[in-house]
């Protein structure tokens, strides 16, 4: 029987630490005995204000810290402070306490003490604090065993506890395990209060959060928003830094070297501030490339660049790349050819789904946006060039409700007609311009605003199919896209996939059309095989099936690039046949072809996918494929989905990635290495997205020069991905196998 009390487990409340092996440098200005951490200074106008950590009055905080790791630690949140004869600091994660008389180091019993002195407070997401009635008269060691115990309650947070060697010193003993009902879910939250800390699991969405994933509490941080509450008031105020030390790469500068005059001062202090934010920012501006403009004293210029700059680094992923789509949306912001960046886009980066991290959906929804912002303006002509109407109109969009989240496929809602670039007619033949160009997608998106904006709904069901012409009036425009779509009925489902993380899953269909109940567990099906077989993760965190009734009969469905389409009657009644499963492999695995890649190639790398997951018999031969690019100037090749072909510069018809090709790599290598360089395959021509669009014009006033990316000859990515790692024999095999296939013979 447990009962909420504060008992015999708060009598410690410090305990002695040990020593982790990795440490924790310093953010932000060198001190002669310590560091000015400025990384959790933001919340101040002054960009060197901060909190200091030092060896001061013989208190060895930063030694301490500095043999820390960040992750365990965290960063510090307030100044020294001193309670009777212990001298305190909080950090992120821990508060630490020194001990004169022992002269050592505790971490603080922070929720202990929480519990002792301030038994009404309660914090947001911490289970309230328990005395375990067994430890009454028990030993220690009986007492360890006995919250150990409430570990058994979740395995997850078991296995990340004892997964720490030094856990009694770091979490302190287990308190309260609790689950929290969260959106119908009973255990949407589970929580393990302990002396020092609180691990949290969320089961169910949430901002910022990933599904089933243990973490720590930043329970200091929480303690910091109350007035006098284990951390004084006094300790929170920020300090500012001293005379600093500057960089090596800002005394380099001629200007700085020379002496900092007094008109030069706030670009020194913008240099510092980026070198703190992002240290990946500064060194490619001062280390890599270091622009001519930069050599010479700043002018207004030069100083409203280096501001641009420093907005970016402010923005949390660009201190640290982590996913493979930030480098590359780095990569655009550097490149893009203007001086000034418009509001719309410092808007776009500083939604809460894009400072959070950059998924690649987002990465290629942002280039859209600078596409539209950076580039289009450049061009001559009535239609571009409109830099005004273009930024109204995408800071319009950014505010309706649909991109509040990011679900990835709103990115061909913003690109459709009538809102960017469509030069298409309006029933009456007027072209784009004629109907009001930019002013006209604005006014639609101001009549759409005036009825509660653009919904999610919206925006999916318009990405499948909106009015074929854009209407004269923007009243009648709005009108015609809610008449198409009012007769759809939508299902979704959220999964956690291997390799890839959470999706969402989408079915689409006409309300005329009904499917079956478990269309969905077939889609699910297909789609965990697919990632299972291809050992790739899924290239987007959605998919969507739309069912529509328009293939004529020898046609099953079709790839759309940011959805898939499938004919009625493989869903209208036992949707998890082997057939209706073949169809839906055959068309998600086109979500894995590569940009440059030859449309013949995904047609014969789906085929392969049937085989190899079972849904077509491993001795049935492919049928004829059907010609593909009928008007090419090179239609004397006999293009198809079976062999495929492709003229090369001298003339020459060579057979290709077709069926055929596949099949036969698949036979010849065996179903594990033909997995293994299939997987391999895929990483290389979808991992090379060109951003050759951003590259028109070299940026002279960054210092960064237009390279364009290319892509390997396809031969020689086969040849890469199917023989690596093979014995000699089998590559050798494989090897000549490929070069029949392109060669002939």
């Amino acid at each position: 029987m447990r009962k909420l009390a504060i008992g015999l487990v708060v009598a410690a409340v410090v305990v002695a630490v040990a020593t982790p092996a990795h440490a924790l440098e310093c953010d932000g200005f060198d001190l002669d005995d310590g560091c000015l951490f400025t990384i959790t200074g933001g919340d101040t106008s002054n960009p060197i204000d901060g909190y200091a950590v030092t060896n001061a009055a013989g208190v060895p905080m930063w030694d301490f810290v500095r043999d820390r790791e960040a992750q365990a630690i965290g960063y510090p949140i307030s100044q020294r402070w001193t309670d009777g004869p212990f001298t305190l600091q909080a950090f992120q994660k821990v508060i630490l306490q020194w001990d004169p008389g022992k002269q050592r180091m505790n971490y603080y019993n922070t929720l202990d003490a929480l519990a002792n002195r301030y038994p009404r407070v309660e914090l947001p997401f911490v289970p309230p604090h328990q005395v375990l009635e067994e430890d009454q008269g028990a030993s220690f060691g009986a007492i360890i065993r006995n919250h150990l115990a409430l570990l058994d309650q979740n395995e997850a947070i078991k296995e990340r506890f004892l997964r720490e060697p030094d856990w009694l010193n770091l979490y302190g003993l287990p308190i309260r395990y609790e689950e929290r009902a969260v959106d119908g879910n009973p255990a949407g939250v589970q929580l393990l209060r302990t002396q020092r800390t609180v691990f949290v699991v969320w089961q169910v969405p949430a901002a910022g959060v990933t599904v089933g994933r243990v973490n720590l509490q930043n329970v200091p941080d929480k303690l910091k928003k109350l007035s006098n509450v284990i951390i004084p008031d006094a300790a929170k105020l920020l300090a500012p830094a001293p005379d600093p030390v500057l960089h090596s790469a800002i005394r380099a500068l001629p200007w700085v070297a020379d002496g900092v005059l007094p008109h030069e001062e706030p670009s020194v202090l913008i240099l510092r501030k980026l070198f703190t934010s992002s240290q990946e920012l500064f060194w490619t501006l001062l280390v890599e490339r270091q622009p001519a403009w930069l050599q010479r004293p700043p002018d207004v210029l030069a100083e409203a660049t280096l501001n641009m700059l420093l907005a970016f680094a402010d923005i949390p992923w660009t201190r640290k790349h982590i996913g493979p789509a930030q480098p590359l949306l780095l990569s655009i912001l550097l490149h893009a050819p203007q001086e000034q960046w418009p509001s719309s886009f410092r808007k776009l980066m500083h939604k809460p789904w894009m400072r959070d991290g950059v998924t690649w959906d987002e990465m290629l929804f942002a280039e859209s946006v600078l596409s539209f912002l950076l580039i289009t303006p450049r061009y001559e002509g009535s239609f571009f060039g409109k830099h005004v109407e273009i930024n109204n109109l995408v800071t319009t969009m950014l505010d309706m409700p649909f991109l509040e989240s990011f679900e990835g496929y709103e990115r061909a809602f913003f690109e459709s007609p009538p809102f960017f670039g469509s030069s298409r007619s309006s029933p009456s033949g007027a072209n784009y311009e004629e109907v009001g160009g930019f002013e006209y997608g604005l006014t639609i998106l101001h009549g759409f605003a005036a009825s509660g904006g653009i919904t999610d709904r919206q925006a999916l069901l318009y990405l499948l199919g909106g009015p074929d012409h854009f209407a004269q009036q923007p009243v009648e425009y709005a009108a015609a896209l809610n008449r198409r779509n009012e007769h759809r009925g939508i299902r979704m489902h959220d999964i956690y996939l291997p390799l890839s993380g959470p999706m969402r899953l989408i079915i689409v269909h006409d309300i005329g059309h009904p499917i079956a109940h478990n269309t969905m567990a077939a889609m699910e099906t297909v789609l965990q095989a697919m990632v299972a077989f291809t050992k790739t993760p899924f290239p987007h965190n959605y998919l969507i099936l739309q069912v529509w009734p328009q293939y004529p009969p020898e046609v099953s469905g079709g790839y759309r690039f940011d959805h898939i389409s499938i004919d009625p009657r493989y869903v209208a009644s036992d949707s998890m046949s082997i057939e209706t499963r073949r169809v839906l492999a055959n068309l998600i695995a086109h979500f894995y072809d590569g940009y440059d890649t030859p449309y013949w190639a995904g047609k014969g790398a789906a085929r392969v996918v049937e085989y190899g997951l079972g849904y077509r018999a491993p001795n049935s031969p492919p049928e004829i494929g059907f010609p593909e690019y009928k008007d090419d100037p090179h239609a004397d090749c006999p293009v198809n989905t079976v062999d495929g072909a492709f003229l090369t510069g001298e003339g020459v018809c060579h057979r290709n990635i077709g069926a055929r090709f596949f099949l036969d790599l698949y036979r010849s290598l065996g179903e594990a290495q033909f997995r293994d360089g299939f997987a391999r395959l895929i990483t290389a021509v979808y991992g090379s997205y060109p951003l050759h669009s951003h590259c028109r014009v070299e940026n002279p006033f960054l210092g960064i020069p237009c390279v364009y990316p290319q892509s390997p000859p396809f031969e020689k990515t086969f040849t890469d991905a199917f023989t690596s790692g093979l014995p000699p024999e089998a590559a050798a095999n494989a090897r000549s196998l490929i070069q029949r296939w392109w060669h002939g013979g």
